[in-house]
């Protein structure tokens, strides 16, 4: 008996489905097609006298940005049974090629017939967007399970996102110079201000990864002052650690004498080489 039932609410459901078609089954959208509409579809339980589902949809035209859509979509008519969540595509059409951004925006009605015992059988096409000048004609639908019968007057509304803002620049890099006595890698009193001062400035802004370079004069020999300019760039990593920072986003290298600020010979005592470059930056 249950089974008799739910055959004649089919059958009903169908041939109420036919008549509303038959009208417009062979018409066409006019205009121009200017993309495909893709949206995924909600799942949930369907209800007698109507059903709501909503979209997730990606507009990608033929020329031009893809653009992102949320709205509902709407059957009023006969729905009985479960549907699982899909995905519609349809193909778009517009009066001309030349549309504006979000002109897919707004509401969108017309008649519609679909009869679903595993397997779509059609749907007419929805009338609406900027004047009422955007058709949307259904391609396929995927994922469609389950039994869901479905018959009268569609209606789909769409609401443009809001497209996300640029990220913003990274920072600009900030550097310090820490200076050190001849042949030393301990930090005087004047340099552990300076180092205060790039941790108040990361700090501030925001700065997670810092690099740290440790530099020589041209005396000794390149072994020796390549292990005393990575011992001096491991001083300033401490203090700043010291301080607070994430010794994770500390890097520290040396240059030994190979990049001097002040160009000089060898067995040169000059002071402004012998520095360790704190750069702030990420």
């Amino acid at each position: 008996m249950r089974k008799t039932f739910q055959a004649m609410i089919i059958a009903a459901a169908v041939g109420a489905a036919a008549i509303g078609f038959a009208g417009n089954a062979n018409a066409e959208p006019g205009g121009v097609k200017v993309g495909t509409l893709t949206c995924d579809v909600a799942s949930g339980w369907g209800f007698i006298f109507g059903s709501s589902r909503d979209l997730h949809c990606t507009f990608s035209p033929d020329k031009g940005t893809p653009e992102h859509y949320t709205g509902t979509i709407s059957k009023f008519g006969v729905d009985i049974g479960y549907t699982d969540g899909g995905v519609l595509v349809w193909a778009v059409f517009a009066p001309s090629s030349d549309i504006g951004p979000e002109a897919l925006d707004g509401d969108y009605v017309g008649a519609t017939a679909n009869a679903t015992v595993g397997v779509g059988l059609g749907a007419n096409a929805l009338i609406g967007g900027g004047s009422k000048s955007i058709a949307l004609q259904p391609l396929s639908i995927e994922g469609n399970t389950g039994l869901n019968v479905a018959a009268g007057v569609g209606a789909i509304s769409l609401h443009a996102e809001a497209a996300a803002p640029p990220p913003p620049p990274p920072p600009p890099v900030k550097t310090f110079i820490v200076f050190f006595d001849f042949d030393r890698s301990d930090l005087t009193a004047s340099a552990v201000d300076v180092i205060t001062e790039a941790v108040r400035v990361a700090k501030a802004n925001g700065f997670v990864k810092v690099m740290i370079t440790g530099h020589t004069d041209t005396v000794g020999s390149d072994t020796y002052n390549m292990a005393l300019s990575l011992d001096r760039a491991k001083s300033v990593k401490d203090e700043m650690v010291r301080q607070g920072m994430d010794g994770s986003g500390i890097a520290v290298d040396g240059k030994s004498f190979h990049d001097p600020l002040v160009s000089t010979g060898p067995d040169v005592k000059e002071p402004q080489n012998r520095r360790a470059v704190i750069d702030l930056g990420g």
